[in-house]
């Protein structure tokens, strides 16, 4: 007799039998939404779920049911059923997936079309954009919604397999929003990219922003136009030097366009380090300084791809590019990178490391090429869904003002497997200290993967040390935690009657023309929700302050998180891009700014 395999399927295929012999409906809808609860968690759940979609009514799983007529289904009401959870979201899910049989001409009802079938999951599918495309918003992870993950889950199956012009440009329009801000993790917007090519097959013609990003990541040369990944390099093999020539300045075009890099990047960077080091300038510089430090340090360089840079790790290519362009080449920086490269890693890091790739051959390059993109790209350093606005500010300012202090203590807690800092005559050590876990892997690079619960632990230790001292504990925490180069005088909104003036005088250049000298700096603001709901304290770096090219004075930040393009309330809609912003900067006109400030450091 052969093994029995047990699946959910099976069990649902089951149930649903059973439903469709039975005549009294009721006594089995259940047992069927209750195997297609268990199978929507498993892998490729829906897939198999889908295959049964033109079954539902015939099998009468809808009978006496709010889904039962399709003419009466209200597009408003899908969300607050995917929250309801349970049996509830099953059979939301199960409608869904019907109506899309419908869309697709897979399942021909007799009371509903196809056209109207699309245009019911078009209004479906707009109405719950935030948990389509998920955000990375302070709104987003306060309210939790990034935890809906099966409902964003089964928008995005829909998503995929009926074409909507208003989602396709919601798409795009979301990675165009993304990619400007050039954070380091890129794999939301190769999704994004990847579900918009599917969808592409819906349009009579292409559109030009479709393609401008379909060949940033699957064909950004001419040369890999014609090939595939695995020929790439016998080709290259076969070019004279001015087509490889050519090719190094489409690839670096490409990346400085959109910031993405594909696995055509890393094989022409590795081969040319290998073969063609004079060509290295073709691709990696973009300006005199990134020149300068190749020309100066080239045999350095050389061995920092070598070490770091493989078709896994091929986003820190772009990283390189702009670390190229920081004038921050020195000799101790060079000597903490090049213990990085071979730095013992302490046993619980091998560990962690393992957890998220279990080759150990690749933990070294991984380490090091993630730390290439977060001293390039200090400002694409993100929280992704945790709550660690704090510890994620505090690697971006040291990337931006202390790099070499960063390296340093990056080594050290690799090889030890803790971090300390001084705080009012006490050392705090991590390891001795309770780490939590992290509510979101899946949207930090690896460095803060590793750091973040670490400095987590140390700066609620010194919150906790410094509450009940009738003002905010940061005027004395945010100097030690950032270790160095904190303003030494402080204000905050509840306990400073001069708070507007003082911001006023020490921020406003035409007060304090010198103000951009000292910055970045640690500020407190508080987030509203596009309703003007207060949702809490953000911490947040002020970067610089200026005019804008239409004349407007803006204070332009840091914010951790990396969708940074949010309502806060009252019409304050920040921007990240167009109004004089650098990569990965946010800005707000300067009062609009002041209105959510909430603390902040000064010097006099």
């Amino acid at each position: 007799m052969g093994l029995f395999l047990y699946s959910s399927e099976n069990s649902f295929q089951k149930a649903l039998h059973q439903l469709r012999q039975a005549s009294n409906k009721s006594f089995f809808q259940q047992a069927v939404l209750e195997e297609a609860a268990a199978l929507l968690i498993e892998p490729n759940g829906l897939v198999k779920l889908f295959k049964y979609a033109h079954l539902l009514d015939e099998a009468g799983l809808f009978a006496g049911k709010p889904w039962e007529n399709v003419k009466k289904l209200n597009p408003v009401l899908v969300r607050g059923t995917f929250h309801a959870g349970g049996t509830m979201a099953a059979a939301e899910a199960l409608s869904e997936l019907r109506i899309l049989a419908i869309a697709r001409g897979d399942y021909v009802h007799p009371e509903m079309s196809a056209f109207e079938a699309t245009e019911f999951l078009t209004k479906v599918m707009a109405l719950n954009l935030d948990l389509l495309l998920m955000r990375e918003t302070e709104e987003n992870r306060v309210m939790q919604l990034y935890k809906d993950k099966q409902a964003s889950e089964i928008l995005g199956f829909i998503s995929d397999h009926c074409f909507s012009p208003l989602v396709f440009q919601s798409l795009y329009q979301e990675v165009d929003n993304l990619a400007v801000q050039r954070p380091i993790v890129t794999d939301k917007i190769l999704k994004l990219i990847a579900s918009a090519k599917r969808l592409a097959g819906g349009l009579e013609e292409k559109d030009s922003s479709l393609m401008h990003y379909e060949k940033a990541v699957y064909s950004p040369s001419e040369l890999s136009e014609s090939t595939s990944i695995e020929k790439y390099e016998l080709i290259l093999k076969a070019s004279n030097d001015l087509v490889l020539i050519r090719e190094a300045g489409q690839l670096r075009e490409s990346m400085q366009k959109t910031g993405l890099v594909s696995p055509f990047h890393a094989i022409f960077l590795t081969y040319i380090n290998k073969e063609k080091q004079d060509l290295l300038q073709s691709m990696l510089c973009l300006d005199e300084t990134a020149r300068k430090n190749i020309r100066l340090n080239q045999s350095f360089i050389s061995k920092l791809i070598d070490t770091a840079v493989t078709i896994k790790t091929r986003r820190s290519v772009y990283g390189l590019i702009r670390l190229l362009q920081r004038d921050i080449f020195s000799k101790e920086l060079m000597e903490e990178l090049e213990k990085l490269m071979k730095v013992p890693l302490h046993k619980k890091i091998n560990s962690r490391l393992t957890g998220v790739h279990k080759n150990q051959a690749v933990h070294r390059s991984l380490l090091v090429s993630e730390m290439i993109s977060v001293l390039g790209q200090p400002l694409g350093i993100g929280q992704g869904f945790n709550p660690t606005c704090q510890s994620t500010r505090a690697i971006s300012y040291w990337s931006q003002k202390e790099p070499v202090k960063l390296l340093n203590m990056f080594n050290e807690f690799l090889e030890h497997g803790k971090i300390t800092i001084e705080f009012e005559g006490r050392t705090l050590s991590s390891d001795l200290l309770t780490q939590a876990p992290m509510d979101d892997e899946d949207n930090i690079d690896t460095v803060s993967l590793l750091l973040i619960p670490h400095l987590d632990s140390i700066y609620f230790e010194m919150l906790n040390a410094a509450k009940g001292r009738g003002q905010d504990p940061h005027k004395w925490i945010n100097p030690a935690f950032h270790i160095k180069g904190i303003w030494n005088e402080f204000s905050d909104a509840f306990n400073d009657l001069e708070f507007i003036a003082k911001f006023r005088r020490y921020y406003h250049p035409l007060c304090n023309p010198t103000i951009n000298e000292g910055l970045p700096q640690p500020a407190g603001i508080i987030i509203y929700s596009q309703s003007g709901q207060a949702l809490g304290a953000h911490a947040v770096l002020i970067q610089r302050v200026g005019l804008d090219p239409k004349g407007c004075l803006r204070v332009y930040f840091y914010n951790p998180n990396n969708d940074s393009l949010q309502v806060w309330g009252n019409s304050i809609r920040t921007s990240v891009s167009d109004n004089g912003e650098l990569e990965g900067e946010s800005s707000l006109p300067f009062d609009d700014f002041l209105h959510c400030l909430y603390a902040f450091h000064f010097s006099n």
